[in-house]
């Protein structure tokens, strides 16, 4: 973040295809087709990174707590892909994720109670040995950037995370311009 990334769409796209590609490096870049991976996309906004990991043969959930972003991503759905209208802290599917992701919508959940709960919610649905993937900055303090933007030190992400049961796989960071976000990676071990 620091300053907004602008760029024009040529660049957004190779932005989020780089993105795509580190994602995939963390969770898995094929899937079995009798044995697909399911991943949650938390917060999937405009849907770009449920599609991408669907047509990658994944079996993708996406949320976001938007209606009109829901409706948007079903009239684009490519596959398999379910999408649903609910919060963060409150995704209640009767099963477990090999994978959940929550790119770029964290950091725009002012309120610390929620994002807390968000996060331990979202740490909830990740079975043994899965993955967590929270964007933010691999920052020592919290930053405030505005009435609606913040992020969340690395410490504050271990605080919630390791006593769930997870291990800290670390920080793998977009490396992409000037921007600061990257990945935090948790693994379930208990």
């Amino acid at each position: 973040m620091g300053e907004p990334m602008t760029c024009d769409q040529g660049t957004h796209e190779a932005f989020d295809a780089m993105r795509l590609g580190r994602l995939l490096d963390v969770v898995g870049a094929s899937a079995s087709v009798v044995a697909p991976l399911r991943i949650l996309d938390a917060g999937c906004g405009t849907g770009w990174f449920t599609r991408a990991l669907t047509r990658c043969g994944h079996l993708v959930d996406a949320i976001d707590s938007s209606e009109e972003a829901i409706e948007a991503c079903r009239g684009l759905a490519v596959g398999r892909e379910s999408y649903s209208t609910c919060r963060l802290d409150s995704w209640a599917p009767t099963y477990v994720y090999d994978a959940v992701v929550a790119l770029d919508v964290l950091f725009h959940l002012m309120d610390d109670a929620v994002w807390r709960d968000s996060v331990v919610n979202l740490a909830a649905l990740v079975r043994l040995t899965g993955f967590l993937v929270l964007t933010d900055h691999d920052a020592d303090a919290d930053h405030r950037w505005g009435d609606d933007l913040r992020t969340r030190s690395r410490q504050g992400y271990l605080d919630v995370v390791l006593p769930l049961g997870f291990s800290y796989l670390g920080f793998r960071p977009y490396r992409f311009r000037d921007n600061a976000a990257g990945f935090h990676v948790f693994r379930r071990i208990a």
